[in-house]
């Protein structure tokens, strides 16, 4: 291997279209870290045939090869032996880190809230794409699975990043079809004291079969964006779902068709809650709405003295505050 694209330059790279069917076929290739940095020239020869990537671009070698401008790329040191399957092959001199890989390179540099959040997004169906419209495009099926990168995690053994993989894992959502529903997943499913709700999120995007409510009753199928399942069999319905509402749903046939969706997931004895943006950003509201569905799922309420509740609410203004900040694209840590 002559050239190796590692961090946020190969996360680049796998949120090209041009690689979008070869992702979606899992495709993976084997090969050796590369023996020294790259010169100039090669740099040169790749942004040629990658234009679009950010300078300074990452690169990672064995050794320290050629001394390059700072401002042109970032070259990792590493010594740990890639296992089968850790690359992607771009041209057959080029290569870059594979999903299950990536989040191990950009582990030790990411807080925890932002590895998760990037994990979110390799296990859901979108790519975050500031050039498009909607600053993401979407995916048949994710870039990778949870069972997938354990894997890749074992082949590597203790090595810097993993420990951090194995943490975030436990609490990343799969299935995100946009970076909100993962922010909302984050923000229902994780604990207390990350300022999370701590709800139990039994699926995204998966799904449910419904009553078509017409003249001539029939079923149909409606995949509510983050599902939470109840309690017990005595809880007042069988399960909570929760809908996040962008733009596309501001027109009268958007509000039509969540009209029809929240009343269908009814008859299946699904209680479903809509947010919007200016809801999901109202505190006081969420944790009304919360509230509600706790009861729906058969949960009781928190006992709490009133300190803990004030902490507690300060955590989850703390987490709506820093996953607006973190934006897939500048990852400050």
């Amino acid at each position: 291997m002559d050239f190796f694209l590692s961090h946020t330059t190969a996360l680049e790279v796998l949120r090209s279209v041009t690689l979008k069917r070869a992702l979606e076929r899992g495709e993976r290739a084997s090969a050796p870290l590369p023996e020294r940095s790259p010169s100039r020239a090669e740099i040169g020869a790749v942004l040629e045939r990658f234009p679009r990537l950010t300078l300074p671009i990452h690169v990672c070698a064995t050794c320290q090869g050629h001394v390059v401008s700072p401002q042109l790329a970032r070259v990792h040191r590493s010594r740990v032996a890639l296992p089968a399957g850790s690359t992607i092959r771009l041209t057959d001199e080029v290569f870059c880190s594979s999903p299950e890989h990536l989040v191990v390179q950009m582990a030790p540099s990411l807080t925890r809230l932002e590895l998760v959040f990037l994990l979110g997004e390799l296990l859901g169906t979108y790519a975050i794409a500031p050039e498009h419209e909607d600053g993401m495009f979407k995916r048949r099926v994710p870039l990778t699975t949870r069972e997938r990168i354990l894997a890749h995690l074992d082949a590597l053994g203790p090595v810097p990043g993993t420990a951090q993989v194995r943490s975030a894992l436990g609490m990343a959502c799969e299935g995100s079809a946009s970076p909100y529903e993962t922010r909302l997943s984050m923000r229902l499913g994780l604990k207390p004291s990350l300022g999370g709700y701590h709800l139990r999120v039994l699926s995204m995007n998966a799904p449910i079969e419904v009553v078509r409510i017409k003249a001539a009753l029939g079923t149909g199928v409606r995949k509510p964006d983050v599902l939470l399942g109840a309690a017990s069999v005595h809880a007042p319905f069988s399960g909570v779902s929760f809908d996040y509402n962008g733009g596309l749903h501001k027109t009268p046939e958007g509000f039509e068709r969540d009209a029809r969706r929240q009343n269908e997931m009814l008859a299946v004895d699904f209680k479903n809650y809509v947010l919007t943006k200016s809801l999901y950003d109202d505190l006081d509201y969420m944790d009304g709405i919360v509230a509600r569905a706790r009861k729906d799922l058969g949960m009781s309420a928190p006992h709490l003295t009133r300190d803990e509740a004030a902490r507690r609410r300060a955590r989850r203004a703390w987490l709506h505050d820093e996953l607006e900040l973190i934006d897939g694209v500048n990852w400050n840590g």
